[in-house]
């Protein structure tokens, strides 16, 4: 088998899909590895390190793609793959966006090229050694998290938190509140053994129920700062669980004033202190949130902020290539042992 790693093309995206560690343990099973020409450099790995792992680097994608039985990125490229010596039998491993990219996967696989995603590889507990997913949903619900509280006004006292799904990131973020000193969130969830993990991470309430009505409800008893949405399926549109309703209902609870003045544009909020965030993981997949937009921060009339990014993981390049990067090998090696793949 020959693995190939291009350069990472997506905006702001900063990982590499293996690291040299990675390329060590493949080389020794016996797997050829070609990897572009600075493609660790984001990532904090040079060429040098890459071909003293046993890789051949490449001078371009170009050679990537035309010398490789399976290739391995992090986000699927931003050039159209069709000016890519594509043929029969490849193999694409990593990050799909299988929901928007539907029609093209399909088109892809017509020709006898097969994409592995990521996305659609079956939650296990614990997690398994090539669910990349997961080990960068516990990255981007820590850093989401975050984010969302430096766009919020100043507050004297801790924030009061509510968590909108049960999976890796929602997870992620309940134990980055409690690391921030916030009060310990209220976490809705779709089943009722999720009940264990949230208080295991530091929730102080668990609800088996994501219904839009009992969240509106909460929302109204509550009046949450911060909420963080992270309900969605594998392989599946994220279900909308907060409709204009609950955000009016956000917007006129504790931080109803605190905000950004009314009507401003999508863009506006980051710094303009707001009086309640939500902060949409779920938006490629559709969005928790009415009000979401992929990769935009819009501030409401009511000074409510939604905001989302697709890419919170590469905010920390190394530490999450490391994670990605050996999901991707054991995703590999399972291609090598001619297991079923996902």
């Amino acid at each position: 088998m020959i693995v190939g790693v291009p350069r990472e093309t997506a905006p702001r995206e900063r990982r590499v899909a293996l690291t040299p560690n990675d390329i060590r343990g493949l080389v020794a099973a016996g797997v050829t590895v070609f990897v572009e020409r600075s493609a660790g450099l984001g990532a904090g790995s040079a060429d040098a390190d890459y071909a003293a792992a046993g890789a051949c680097v490449a001078a371009d994608r170009q050679a990537i793609f035309g010398r490789c039985d399976v290739v391995a990125w992090v986000k699927k490229p931003a050039f159209e793959l069709d000016s890519m010596p594509l043929r029969p039998g490849m193999r694409l491993v990593g990050f799909q966006d299988p929901i928007a990219r539907r029609d093209e996967i399909a088109a892809l696989r017509a020709r006898g090229i097969d994409s592995v995603a990521f996305e659609l590889v079956p939650r296990t507990d614990p997690p398994a050694s090539h669910d990349a997913l997961s080990a960068m949903s516990r990255f981007a619900g820590r850093l989401a998290y975050a984010e969302g509280r430096e766009l919020l006004s100043p507050r004297d006292r801790p924030l009061r938190v509510l968590i909108l799904g049960c999976g890796q990131a929602g997870l992620a973020a309940v134990a980055a509140a409690v690391d921030h000193g916030d009060e310990k969130p209220t976490v809705f969830g779709n089943r009722a053994e999720q009940e264990s993990a949230a208080f295991a991470c530091g929730a102080g309430a668990f609800v088996p129920d994501t219904s839009p009505d009992r969240i509106r409800d909460h929302i109204e008893r509550e009046a949450p700062d911060l909420i963080c949405c992270a309900a969605v399926h594998r392989g599946d549109r994220a279900p909308l669980l907060l409709d204009a309703d609950a955000l009016d209902a956000l917007g006129a609870g504790a931080g109803a004033g605190a905000g950004a003045g009314a009507g401003a544009g999508a863009g506006a909020g980051a710094g303009a202190g707001a009086g309640a965030v939500v902060v949409d993981l779920a938006a490629k997949a559709g969005g928790n949130c009415v009000a979401t937009r992929v990769d935009t921060t819009t501030t409401l009339a009511n000074g409510v902020v939604v905001t989302h990014r697709s890419n919170y993981p590469a905010a920390q390049p190394r530490a999450a290539s490391v994670a990605y990067g050996a999901a991707t090998a054991a995703m590999i090696l399972r291609l090598l042992g001619s297991a079923p793949h996902l």
